[in-house]
Order: structure tokens, then C-alpha cells, then sequence
């Protein structure tokens, strides 16, 4: 069997930025994933700044991480907030990319996301308990290169920082949009604790949030 290498990308050069960004948005496409037409605002074109801001927020204010099969090689990107950070949650975080992006919003997805937002916060704190996100380990972002799925890439990802969460004595969770996802991570040990439904300009998406202690 082909040796997995994971690793933190503290430091990540403009390059490696691009890479991670890329490469997420080419495994969120190939899903098939429609959630991310709802987070541009119906702009198919504000994807990938969306996913850029994403990579930077957790290089500025989390932990950004990769796998691939040898020292140097992206197949595979995470990105992970830890306990008493969030996503997002700071001006340097914005700053990064995020700002930009809600620039290029039209009125409709301003709206939107005045629309989601707190939908989502209070639907996740009935989810997990009030507290409990900041309190834990957050997945942000996963995904892998189309031609490198099914390898073992995403799950050594998860058991990098699992091996962190555990060594600290806190949880993990996240959220994520089809079933095939909610299948992966319990496999992995997850609990499913709810659902919403999101509805936006990629139609109706069924958010379901997972934790694991």
C-alpha cells in the first residue's frame, strides 16, 4: 500500500494557496455538490473566490492541511478551526479574502446570506448546545482530487487532527450537504445530532451536522 504523508501547510506559498482552492473546487464539482451555487448567489464564477477566502481564513486564523503520496504533493485539503476560533470570526480572517468576495455579491445574494446566516447559527447551536462549536475541533473544508478519491486520503486527514482533538481532550464536529459525506463520517465514528434545510440558488440543500467526542 502506498504511504499516505499529511501534513500542516503553516507557511503556504501564493501557489500551494491556489492549489488547495483549485483542488476543492474541482472535487465539490465533480460531487456534484449544488450548495455552492447558493453560497455565490446563483455566480458559478465566485466559486473558487469563495474557496480561496476559505484556505486563507484557515491559514490566517485555523489550521490549513494536505495529503498526498509523497513530502511535497496535494491530493487532498482540509481546513480546521480548533477550540476558541471560528470561522470567519476575525477582521484578519476577512480581510484575507472574504471581504472581497462580499464586494462581488449582487443584492440577491446579500440577502441570502443575511438569510442563512442566522438560520444556520441557531440551527447549530440546538444541533451541538450553545458553546460547543467553539469548544471543538470545527472541519471547515474537506476534499479530494477527483482521480484520488477512494485512497484513504480524506480519512488520514480527519485522523491528523482527531489525534490532536483526542490528545486535548475535546471534541470534533462539522456540517456537511449529501448523504454520501453523512455515510463517510460516521464510518469514521461521527454522530449525526440534526438536519435543516437551506434553500438558495442552488435549490433545496439538506445540511446535516455531525459531532464526535
Amino acid at each position: 500500500m502506498t504511504e499516505i504523508v499529511v501534513r500542516r501547510l503553516v507557511d503556504p506559498s501564493e501557489q500551494e494557496i491556489e492549489h488547495a482552492a483549485s483542488l476543492l473546487h474541482d472535487a465539490f464539482l465533480a460531487a456534484g455538490d449544488s450548495f455552492g451555487l447558493s453560497l455565490s448567489g446563483g455566480d458559478p464564477a465566485l466559486d473558487i473566490w469563495i474557496l480561496r477566502a476559505g484556505v486563507r481564513a484557515a491559514v490566517v486564523g485555523g489550521e490549513l492541511w494536505v495529503a498526498g503520496f509523497n513530502p511535497t504533493e496535494i491530493c487532498s485539503v482540509a481546513t480546521w478551526f480548533g477550540p476558541g476560533t471560528d470561522y470567519l470570526a476575525t477582521e484578519e480572517q476577512c480581510a484575507a479574502g472574504w471581504d472581497q468576495v462580499q464586494e462581488s455579491f449582487n443584492s440577491d445574494a446579500k440577502k441570502w446570506w443575511e438569510y442563512f446566516i442566522p438560520r444556520y447559527n441557531k440551527w447549530n447551536a440546538e444541533c451541538i448546545g450553545e458553546g460547543t462549536k467553539l469548544k471543538s475541533w470545527q472541519l471547515q473544508l474537506l476534499g479530494t482530487a477527483p482521480e484520488h478519491q477512494r485512497k484513504g486520503l480524506s480519512r488520514a486527514l480527519i485522523k491528523a487532527v482527531e489525534a490532536k482533538a483526542t490528545a486535548d481532550g475535546v471534541g470534533m464536529c462539522l456540517e456537511t450537504t449529501n448523504d454520501p459525506n453523512v455515510k463517510f463520517y460516521k464510518n469514521l465514528g461521527f454522530v449525526e445530532r440534526g438536519t435543516i434545510s437551506i434553500v438558495g440558488a442552488g435549490g433545496e440543500t439538506i445540511m446535516t451536522s455531525l459531532t464526535k467526542s
